[in-house]
């Protein structure tokens, strides 16, 4: 066991940030689920319960999952696709644009191109058939910071970067809402 400041409590603090953001300015014609589903260090346990109980019967036309995961290192990057053993992009290329776009726009530096040997929840998801992207935070070596090390803790976060997640993912929001 690790303290998990990076991995992945950087992902709640996003979630809490863009809750607050879409408390004082809602989105009309947008249904927003901020999930934290948990349990996926024991293979996914977590997105499993989430997609069988919810996320199956959501319009897949309508839906995406945007993935935000271990954003607490010194860079933004999008993960095109990931596999510990055989790698798979994930579905729906045009998701993944918008959000290069929304960053773009919005002056975010993100890296884009890259695939994780690590395991994330949006595997489940995009083989459901679910637009999915994932977003993580790299260090120059092209890993997460203090992964799964003793020292995941908050001094060793790099806060600036947990806001550009946070404001990306604001951004998507307004950007999927119907205008």
């Amino acid at each position: 066991t690790v303290p998990g400041a990076n991995d992945n409590l950087t992902a709640v603090a996003v979630l809490v940030t863009l809750a607050e953001a879409l408390a004082q300015r809602p989105v009309d014609g947008l249904r927003v689920q901020l999930v934290s589903a948990g349990a996926e260090e024991v293979l996914q346990g977590g997105i499993y319960g989430y997609c069988e109980r919810h996320l199956s019967g959501m319009d897949r036309e309508k839906t995406f999952v945007f993935n935000v995961e271990t954003v607490g290192g010194p860079s933004l990057a999008l993960l095109e696709g990931e596999g510990c053993v055989v790698m798979e992009d994930y579905f729906d290329r045009p998701f993944r644009d918008l959000i290069g776009e929304v960053a773009r726009r919005e002056g975010i530096p993100l890296r884009r191109g890259m695939r994780a040997r690590t395991s994330t929840d949006s595997v489940v998801t995009s083989r459901m058939g679910v637009p999915t992207a994932t977003l993580v935070a790299i260090d120059r070596y092209k890993a997460l910071s203090n992964y799964h090390r003793m020292t995941d803790t908050p001094e060793n976060i790099c806060w600036p970067t947990v806001a550009c997640a946070a404001d990306l993912a604001e951004g998507v929001v307004r950007e999927l809402a119907p205008s």
